[in-house]
Protein backbone atom coordinates (compact mmCIF):
# COMPACT_ATOMS: atom_id res chain seq x y z
CA UNK A 1 0.00 0.00 0.00
CA UNK A 2 2.88 2.36 0.66
CA UNK A 3 4.05 1.89 -2.91
CA UNK A 4 0.53 2.35 -4.28
CA UNK A 5 0.09 5.52 -2.22
CA UNK A 6 3.43 6.96 -3.41
CA UNK A 7 2.47 6.41 -7.04
CA UNK A 8 -1.02 7.78 -6.49
CA UNK A 9 0.27 10.88 -4.71
CA UNK A 10 2.85 11.59 -7.42
CA UNK A 11 0.39 11.10 -10.26
CA UNK A 12 -2.44 13.09 -8.72
CA UNK A 13 -0.12 15.86 -7.55
CA UNK A 14 1.02 16.19 -11.16
CA UNK A 15 -2.57 16.57 -12.32
CA UNK A 16 -3.17 19.20 -9.65
CA UNK A 17 -0.05 21.11 -10.65
CA UNK A 18 -1.25 21.09 -14.26
CA UNK A 19 -4.66 22.41 -13.07
CA UNK A 20 -6.45 19.41 -14.48
CA UNK A 21 -8.55 18.88 -11.37
CA UNK A 22 -11.05 21.53 -12.35
CA UNK A 23 -11.92 23.43 -9.16
CA UNK A 24 -10.50 25.36 -6.25
CA UNK A 25 -8.95 23.46 -3.36
CA UNK A 26 -11.44 25.26 -1.13
CA UNK A 27 -14.51 24.03 -2.96
CA UNK A 28 -16.02 20.60 -3.46
CA UNK A 29 -13.85 18.18 -5.46
CA UNK A 30 -15.08 18.10 -9.05
CA UNK A 31 -13.23 15.00 -10.25
CA UNK A 32 -12.09 11.62 -8.99
CA UNK A 33 -8.50 12.82 -9.23
CA UNK A 34 -9.08 15.84 -7.01
CA UNK A 35 -11.01 13.83 -4.43
CA UNK A 36 -8.15 11.34 -4.14
CA UNK A 37 -5.53 14.11 -4.01
CA UNK A 38 -7.24 15.38 -0.87
CA UNK A 39 -7.71 11.87 0.51
CA UNK A 40 -4.02 10.90 0.36
CA UNK A 41 -3.02 14.33 1.70
CA UNK A 42 -4.77 13.66 5.03
CA UNK A 43 -2.25 12.97 7.81
CA UNK A 44 -4.58 10.50 9.55
CA UNK A 45 -5.56 8.46 6.51
CA UNK A 46 -4.05 5.26 7.97
CA UNK A 47 -5.33 5.78 11.53
CA UNK A 48 -8.98 4.78 11.93
CA UNK A 49 -11.50 2.25 13.13
CA UNK A 50 -13.90 0.32 10.91
CA UNK A 51 -17.06 -1.72 11.43
CA UNK A 52 -17.76 -4.15 8.60
CA UNK A 53 -20.96 -6.08 7.90
CA UNK A 54 -21.08 -8.86 5.31
CA UNK A 55 -24.31 -10.73 4.59
CA UNK A 56 -23.82 -14.03 2.75
CA UNK A 57 -27.00 -15.47 1.27
CA UNK A 58 -26.36 -19.10 0.36
CA UNK A 59 -28.53 -21.50 -1.64
CA UNK A 60 -27.22 -25.07 -1.95
CA UNK A 61 -28.36 -28.65 -1.29
CA UNK A 62 -31.87 -27.40 -0.60
CA UNK A 63 -30.62 -25.05 2.11
CA UNK A 64 -31.36 -21.37 1.70
CA UNK A 65 -30.00 -19.12 4.43
CA UNK A 66 -28.29 -15.85 5.22
CA UNK A 67 -25.05 -15.86 7.21
CA UNK A 68 -24.08 -12.51 8.79
CA UNK A 69 -20.36 -11.80 9.18
CA UNK A 70 -19.18 -8.82 11.23
CA UNK A 71 -15.74 -7.38 11.79
CA UNK A 72 -14.43 -4.64 14.07
CA UNK A 73 -11.01 -3.34 13.08
CA UNK A 74 -8.69 -0.60 14.33
CA UNK A 75 -5.64 0.52 12.37
CA UNK A 76 -2.61 2.73 12.97
CA UNK A 77 0.82 3.04 11.34
CA UNK A 78 0.14 0.31 8.74
CA UNK A 79 -0.92 -2.21 11.41
CA UNK A 80 -4.51 -3.35 12.02
CA UNK A 81 -6.11 -5.45 14.75
CA UNK A 82 -9.63 -6.76 14.86
CA UNK A 83 -12.12 -9.56 15.36
CA UNK A 84 -14.21 -11.34 12.74
CA UNK A 85 -17.42 -13.09 13.82
CA UNK A 86 -19.57 -15.45 11.72
CA UNK A 87 -23.16 -15.87 12.96
CA UNK A 88 -24.13 -19.47 12.16
CA UNK A 89 -27.32 -19.59 14.20
CA UNK A 90 -29.37 -20.08 11.02
CA UNK A 91 -27.53 -23.39 10.55
CA UNK A 92 -28.13 -24.43 14.17
CA UNK A 93 -24.42 -24.51 14.94
CA UNK A 94 -21.92 -22.56 17.03
CA UNK A 95 -20.71 -19.14 15.92
CA UNK A 96 -17.20 -18.83 14.54
CA UNK A 97 -14.74 -16.16 15.66
CA UNK A 98 -11.29 -15.22 14.41
CA UNK A 99 -8.82 -12.65 15.72
CA UNK A 100 -6.85 -10.76 13.10
CA UNK A 101 -3.64 -8.77 13.00
CA UNK A 102 -2.44 -7.34 9.68
CA UNK A 103 0.77 -5.51 8.94
CA UNK A 104 1.97 -3.85 5.74
CA UNK A 105 5.71 -4.43 5.67
CA UNK A 106 8.36 -4.72 2.94
CA UNK A 107 5.80 -4.53 0.10
CA UNK A 108 3.79 -7.42 1.50
CA UNK A 109 0.67 -7.70 3.64
CA UNK A 110 1.25 -10.08 6.57
CA UNK A 111 -1.98 -11.40 8.12
CA UNK A 112 -1.94 -13.21 11.48
CA UNK A 113 -5.16 -15.21 11.94
CA UNK A 114 -5.99 -16.70 15.34
CA UNK A 115 -8.73 -19.15 16.30
CA UNK A 116 -9.35 -20.43 19.81
CA UNK A 117 -10.39 -23.97 20.76
CA UNK A 118 -10.99 -24.12 24.48
CA UNK A 119 -8.02 -22.32 26.00
CA UNK A 120 -5.65 -22.86 23.08
CA UNK A 121 -5.27 -20.28 20.29
CA UNK A 122 -3.79 -21.38 16.97
CA UNK A 123 -2.18 -18.73 14.78
CA UNK A 124 -1.63 -18.80 11.01
CA UNK A 125 0.49 -16.38 8.99
CA UNK A 126 -0.82 -15.58 5.51
CA UNK A 127 1.37 -13.31 3.37
CA UNK A 128 0.14 -11.43 0.29
CA UNK A 129 2.82 -10.07 -2.04
CA UNK A 130 1.93 -6.53 -3.18
CA UNK A 131 4.93 -5.77 -5.40
CA UNK A 132 3.54 -6.81 -8.78
CA UNK A 133 2.48 -4.49 -11.58
CA UNK A 134 1.97 -1.32 -9.53
CA UNK A 135 2.44 1.44 -12.09
CA UNK A 136 0.91 4.64 -13.39
CA UNK A 137 -1.04 2.75 -16.06
CA UNK A 138 -2.81 0.69 -13.39
CA UNK A 139 -3.74 3.82 -11.42
CA UNK A 140 -4.94 5.72 -14.49
CA UNK A 141 -7.02 2.75 -15.65
CA UNK A 142 -8.79 2.51 -12.28
CA UNK A 143 -9.43 6.26 -12.09
CA UNK A 144 -10.83 6.37 -15.62
CA UNK A 145 -13.52 3.86 -14.62
CA UNK A 146 -14.54 5.86 -11.52
CA UNK A 147 -17.28 8.46 -11.13
CA UNK A 148 -17.72 11.05 -8.37
CA UNK A 149 -21.07 12.37 -7.14
CA UNK A 150 -21.76 15.14 -4.62
CA UNK A 151 -24.49 13.79 -2.37
CA UNK A 152 -26.20 14.21 0.98
CA UNK A 153 -27.20 10.96 2.68
CA UNK A 154 -30.02 11.07 5.20
CA UNK A 155 -28.73 7.79 6.63
CA UNK A 156 -25.28 9.25 7.30
CA UNK A 157 -24.90 13.05 7.27
CA UNK A 158 -21.11 12.67 7.38
CA UNK A 159 -21.06 11.44 3.76
CA UNK A 160 -20.60 14.37 1.36
CA UNK A 161 -19.16 12.71 -1.75
CA UNK A 162 -19.54 9.27 -3.28
CA UNK A 163 -17.05 7.54 -5.56
CA UNK A 164 -18.48 4.74 -7.70
CA UNK A 165 -16.22 2.11 -9.27
CA UNK A 166 -17.22 -1.04 -11.21
CA UNK A 167 -16.58 -4.09 -9.02
CA UNK A 168 -14.98 -5.85 -11.99
CA UNK A 169 -12.42 -3.04 -12.29
CA UNK A 170 -11.65 -3.21 -8.55
CA UNK A 171 -11.05 -6.98 -8.81
CA UNK A 172 -8.94 -6.58 -11.93
CA UNK A 173 -6.76 -3.95 -10.25
CA UNK A 174 -6.44 -6.05 -7.08
CA UNK A 175 -5.25 -9.04 -9.10
CA UNK A 176 -2.79 -6.80 -10.95
CA UNK A 177 -1.11 -5.48 -7.80
CA UNK A 178 -0.87 -8.80 -5.96
CA UNK A 179 1.35 -11.69 -6.97
CA UNK A 180 0.06 -15.19 -7.58
CA UNK A 181 -3.17 -16.54 -9.02
CA UNK A 182 -6.46 -16.18 -7.17
CA UNK A 183 -9.10 -18.92 -7.29
CA UNK A 184 -12.37 -19.43 -5.45
CA UNK A 185 -14.22 -22.75 -5.71
CA UNK A 186 -12.60 -23.48 -9.03
CA UNK A 187 -13.33 -20.00 -10.43
CA UNK A 188 -10.19 -18.26 -11.70
CA UNK A 189 -9.54 -14.52 -11.78
CA UNK A 190 -11.21 -14.00 -15.17
CA UNK A 191 -14.22 -16.03 -14.04
CA UNK A 192 -14.61 -13.93 -10.89
CA UNK A 193 -14.35 -10.67 -12.87
CA UNK A 194 -17.02 -11.86 -15.31
CA UNK A 195 -19.25 -13.15 -12.47
CA UNK A 196 -19.64 -9.73 -10.81
CA UNK A 197 -21.02 -8.32 -14.05
CA UNK A 198 -22.13 -4.70 -13.71
CA UNK A 199 -21.97 -4.58 -9.90
CA UNK A 200 -20.38 -1.47 -8.41
CA UNK A 201 -18.42 -0.47 -5.32
CA UNK A 202 -19.64 2.76 -3.72
CA UNK A 203 -17.26 4.63 -1.42
CA UNK A 204 -18.56 7.53 0.67
CA UNK A 205 -16.23 10.38 1.67
CA UNK A 206 -16.60 13.04 4.34
CA UNK A 207 -16.39 16.79 3.75
CA UNK A 208 -12.66 16.44 4.57
CA UNK A 209 -12.32 13.73 1.89
CA UNK A 210 -11.73 10.86 4.32
CA UNK A 211 -13.37 7.51 3.60
CA UNK A 212 -16.54 7.19 5.67
CA UNK A 213 -18.41 4.25 4.13
CA UNK A 214 -18.21 1.43 1.62
CA UNK A 215 -21.04 -0.54 0.05
CA UNK A 216 -21.04 -3.25 -2.60
CA UNK A 217 -22.73 -6.48 -3.55
CA UNK A 218 -22.39 -9.40 -5.94
CA UNK A 219 -24.16 -12.59 -6.98
CA UNK A 220 -22.09 -15.70 -7.73
CA UNK A 221 -22.97 -19.17 -8.95
CA UNK A 222 -20.27 -21.75 -8.16
CA UNK A 223 -19.97 -25.36 -9.28
CA UNK A 224 -16.64 -27.20 -9.17
CA UNK A 225 -14.71 -30.01 -7.54
CA UNK A 226 -14.28 -27.72 -4.54
CA UNK A 227 -18.05 -27.64 -4.10
CA UNK A 228 -18.33 -31.39 -4.76
CA UNK A 229 -19.87 -30.39 -8.11
CA UNK A 230 -22.87 -29.02 -6.21
CA UNK A 231 -24.15 -25.69 -7.52
CA UNK A 232 -23.78 -23.05 -4.83
CA UNK A 233 -25.54 -19.75 -5.37
CA UNK A 234 -24.16 -17.00 -3.20
CA UNK A 235 -25.10 -13.38 -2.72
CA UNK A 236 -22.58 -11.11 -1.04
CA UNK A 237 -23.56 -7.72 0.40
CA UNK A 238 -20.80 -5.70 2.07
CA UNK A 239 -21.07 -2.47 4.03
CA UNK A 240 -18.47 -0.72 6.16
CA UNK A 241 -18.34 2.42 8.27
CA UNK A 242 -15.05 4.14 9.12
CA UNK A 243 -14.32 6.80 11.72
CA UNK A 244 -12.16 7.95 14.65
CA UNK A 245 -9.43 9.12 12.30
CA UNK A 246 -6.24 9.99 14.18
CA UNK A 247 -7.56 8.66 17.49
CA UNK A 248 -6.10 5.12 17.47
CA UNK A 249 -3.05 4.53 19.70
CA UNK A 250 -0.51 2.47 17.69
CA UNK A 251 0.46 0.60 20.87
CA UNK A 252 -3.08 -0.76 21.14
CA UNK A 253 -2.93 -2.49 17.75
CA UNK A 254 0.71 -3.59 17.78
CA UNK A 255 1.29 -7.29 17.05
CA UNK A 256 2.42 -9.13 20.23
CA UNK A 257 5.70 -11.01 19.99
CA UNK A 258 4.06 -14.25 21.12
CA UNK A 259 1.66 -14.02 18.15
CA UNK A 260 4.55 -13.54 15.73
CA UNK A 261 6.41 -16.47 17.28
CA UNK A 262 3.41 -18.82 17.28
CA UNK A 263 2.15 -18.12 13.74
CA UNK A 264 2.63 -20.93 11.20
CA UNK A 265 2.90 -19.84 7.53
CA UNK A 266 0.00 -20.97 5.34
CA UNK A 267 -1.31 -20.60 1.80
CA UNK A 268 -4.85 -21.49 2.93
CA UNK A 269 -5.84 -18.89 5.56
CA UNK A 270 -9.47 -20.01 5.92
CA UNK A 271 -10.86 -23.55 5.95
CA UNK A 272 -14.54 -23.17 5.01
CA UNK A 273 -15.44 -26.54 6.53
CA UNK A 274 -13.79 -25.45 9.78
CA UNK A 275 -15.87 -22.27 9.76
CA UNK A 276 -19.30 -23.78 9.09
CA UNK A 277 -18.64 -27.05 10.94
CA UNK A 278 -18.54 -30.62 9.67
CA UNK A 279 -22.12 -31.22 10.86
CA UNK A 280 -23.52 -28.22 8.97
CA UNK A 281 -26.20 -28.95 6.33
CA UNK A 282 -23.95 -27.07 3.88
CA UNK A 283 -20.91 -29.25 4.60
CA UNK A 284 -21.79 -31.50 1.68
CA UNK A 285 -21.20 -28.64 -0.72
CA UNK A 286 -17.65 -28.06 0.52
CA UNK A 287 -14.88 -30.15 -0.96
CA UNK A 288 -12.35 -31.76 1.36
Amino acid sequence: MNQIKRILVAFLALLTALELCGCSAFGAPATTEELLVRYVANDDVDNFCAQVQVDLSVNALGVRTTIPVTADVRAANNVAHGTIRVDLSSLDTRDYEMELYAELLDDALHCYLGTTDGKTTTWKLWTVDTTSKIDITTVVDLLSASEITIIAKDSDPQVSYELTVPTAKVLETTFDVTAGTAEVAGMDERGMIEAVGKDKVRVGFTQDCLVRSLDTGALLSLRSAETNNVEVRMGIDVSATLGDYGKIDPAEVAIPNDVRDAAVPTDAPIDVLEVIGADSPLAGAVGS
